[in-house]
């Protein structure tokens, strides 16, 4: 069960848990009181605690090991527990907060000077520009310059101040298809050149959603695929960009799944690891706020995302939401059935 190189640390950990004194590794003890060592020979049930990060299905995720010796009645070693568990989604919100501090105090800094460059900018050039002959057309420039970049700045900070106060909006029922086809109309009017397809589940149950913040998850995603689907490299004649959607209602599991997808040139194991951290962008001109927002907005839902390879080619978001009315709602159509019979 733990052979393979991914494993390695684990059954060196184990061995040294194992080991009779001397032979283990010098783990520190997280638990045992007083704090020793796995070598210290006064302490034969020693309880170490790791994080470390392993393969799962071709894809990376971060694992708190807590592992405890186990004595017989002569204080031999008689064997081992080992306790793994998947911190992967803790450790990302924890960095997201973090990540949130930093975004709001970058937002206050920035955002407080830039109407004033703007505004002073823009009454330069509408009262000097007539008048400056000589260097009047660098003057023009060079001011025009000054509001276009303030405009920049000020779509980025407005990005750090989404994020850095999300959650915001009221979780209110709503139709998620409904909401996909609000969003997709933007997208077929303004990227002619690309197929979307969206498949819908007719049955799909109301969710309790944050209608805005949803709304802007699905467009970022969109974002993205469209991007995927623009910079490809190997492109065969004929074929055209493809965004496909697909809602799901996953009864048993009481979710229901929102799939996008794209036939770009996928991503590579490490992007993916790394795809919703804050200021993370395989885009020259990106932020590395699209996602993580997305990410926070699933969060607050309860939620889940993660990327997937498109087979052949491109990525998969996947978005699970719970149907938090489920269990209400089947009472009440109990209650009913009863009354009825």
């Amino acid at each position: 069960m733990l052979a393979g190189e991914p494993y390695a640390e684990i059954r060196q950990l184990s061995a040294g848990l194992l080991a009779n004194g001397t032979d283990g590794p010098p783990y520190a003890v997280t638990f045992a009181p007083p704090t020793s060592r796995l070598d210290d020979p006064l302490d034969r049930s020693a309880t170490v605690e790791r994080q470390m990060r392993l393969q799962r299905d071709g894809h990376e995720v971060a694992v708190l090991l807590t592992g405890t010796r186990l004595l017989d009645d002569t204080g031999s070693p008689g064997g081992l527990v080992l306790f793994l568990e998947e911190v992967t989604h803790l450790l990302r919100v924890q960095r997201m907060e973090a990540w949130r501090e930093v975004a709001r105090r970058i937002a206050h800094e920035i955002k407080n000077p830039l109407t004033p460059i703007q505004l002073s900018a823009q009454r330069l050039r509408r009262r000097y520009a007539g008048q400056l002959r000589d260097g009047g057309a660098v003057f023009d420039e060079c001011t025009r310059t000054i509001v276009q970049q303030v405009e920049e700045l000020k779509a980025l900070v407005n990005e750090f101040s989404t994020f850095a106060r999300m959650p915001a909006g009221q979780h209110t029922p709503h139709d998620l298809n409904a909401l996909v086809e609000e969003a997709l109309v933007l997208f077929r009017e303004g990227h002619r050149e690309l197929d979307f397809v969206f498949t819908p589940e007719p049955d799909l149950p109301e969710l309790e959603l944050d209608r805005e913040g949803v709304k802007r998850a699905v467009i970022n995603v969109l974002d993205n695929a469209v991007a995927a689907c623009a910079g490809r490299r190997t492109v065969a004649p004929g074929e055209r960009g493809r965004v496909e959607l697909r809602t799901t209602y996953v009864s048993r599991l009481g979710i229901v799944r929102l799939e996008i997808a794209d036939n770009g040139d996928g991503m590579t194991a490490e992007v993916k690891a790394r795809l919703f951290e804050p200021y993370f962008s395989t885009k020259r001109e990106g932020t590395g706020l699209g996602l993580a927002i997305v990410s926070a907005i699933v969060a607050d839902h309860n939620g889940f995302i993660r990327a997937r390879d498109n087979l052949p080619r491109g990525s998969r978001f996947i978005m699970e939401f719970p149907v938090r009315q489920q269990a209400a709602q089947l009472a009440a159509r109990a209650r009913l059935g009863a009354y009825g019979a």
